[in-house]
């Protein structure tokens, strides 16, 4: 009888390694992108994303997702097509396949396959994912307070970003409300809305752009524009793009007498550095000779130093600044605003 109840619980423990074996293959077939870091481990699992030098990796095994510095990865395999986005300023939809330490074979759609250095890649992206997931976003809130005039300014801004394969989508903003006992109450509120369409190193861009100002005298101004720009350098860690376009410049005064319409050439150049252990930096530039109005110039210029914190937080010190050389109100040729704050990011 002993060996009968033997037999049946031999018979259970082998039933139970073959469900577990199966179970174990069905979830290795279903995430089978892999990597392999300098110190030869390696993660079989799925590729989420890479961007500024960091690789988001999930694996069966782990409740979080893995942070992978992509430094430290000789190898890359990838089964689901995603966009690989190179150092040369191409961007190619295909599969990963290393063949060697260091080197990778990038297999588009129609099957054609080029070959790359890892180091030459500088960010990945799924294109099948779901539609709610290629978004990211981030908010961030800051308050003064002092005893003196009775001063009181609040500050938030954030953004929200759409990715695919060809198209990127931004919309920001940038609130400033700001109290005191002795003036009047200041606001200044500016918003864009931008896109971008990549063909390699070039880009096509259209975008609408709000601002309300009461030291400029601007009740509301609205610049809709459309242009073309290039990127100049792009590795791992930054990146340089120049532009060019034409904006519409419909603008609305507290003193509507001087409510007017101008036609503009806009000129920009941007500078991102980022993933230097996790301090961001942003530049930006857009400079508007105007076409319609002898003589006048526009310029907006901001720049944002951001430092990631854990669990997605972030402090974030950040200048606007908007200048015009025929002002509404006399004397008041620039408008500025620097602010601190913290923030959570949504990735």
């Amino acid at each position: 009888m002993g060996v009968i109840c033997d037999r049946i619980k031999h018979r259970r423990g082998q039933r139970l390694t073959l469900i577990f074996l199966l179970f174990i293959s069905a979830m290795v077939a279903a995430q089978n992108d892999s990597i392999k870091l300098r110190n030869n481990d390696l993660l079989v699992g799925e590729i989420k994303t890479m961007n500024k030098s960091v690789l988001t990796f999930k694996t069966a095994y782990s409740d979080k997702d893995f942070k992978i510095d992509f430094n430290d990865v000789v190898s890359i395999s990838t089964s689901e097509l995603c966009v690989i986005y190179l150092t040369d300023r191409s961007q190619i939809s295909g599969r990963l396949k290393s063949f060697s330490p260091g080197n990778v074979r990038i297999i588009n759609t129609e099957g054609v396959a080029s070959e790359s250095a890892i180091r030459e890649i500088i960010r990945i992206e799924g294109i099948d994912e779901k539609f709610w997931s290629r978004f990211t976003g981030a908010l961030d809130v800051g308050f003064n307070l002092s005893k003196a005039n009775n001063n009181r300014q609040l500050t938030y801004a954030g953004n929200l970003k759409y990715s695919s394969d060809k198209w990127n989508a931004k919309f920001d903003f940038n609130v400033l409300y700001s109290k005191r006992d002795d003036t009047d109450r200041i606001e200044r509120k500016t918003m864009t809305l931008a896109s971008q369409r990549y063909l390699k190193q070039w880009y096509l861009s259209g975008d609408v752009s709000y601002l309300q100002s009461t030291e400029l005298g601007i009740k509301n101004r609205i610049t809709p524009a459309a242009g073309v720009g290039r990127l100049l350098v792009v590795t791992p860690k930054l990146y340089w793009i120049v532009g060019t376009g034409l904006t519409y410049n419909i603008e609305d005064f507290f003193d509507t007498e001087l409510n007017k319409q101008s036609l503009e050439l806009q000129l920009l150049t941007q500078f991102d550095m980022f993933n230097f252990e996790d301090w961001n930096f942003t530049t930006k530039v857009l400079g508007y000779p105007s076409l319609s109005e002898k003589g006048r110039f526009r310029l907006d210029y901001s720049f944002v130093l951001k430092y990631d914190l854990p669990l997605d937080f972030y402090i974030k010190a950040e200048l606007t600044l908007n200048y015009d050389n025929q002002p509404a109100i006399q004397g008041n040729y620039t408008d500025y605003v620097f602010s601190s704050g913290f923030g959570w990011e949504l990735k």
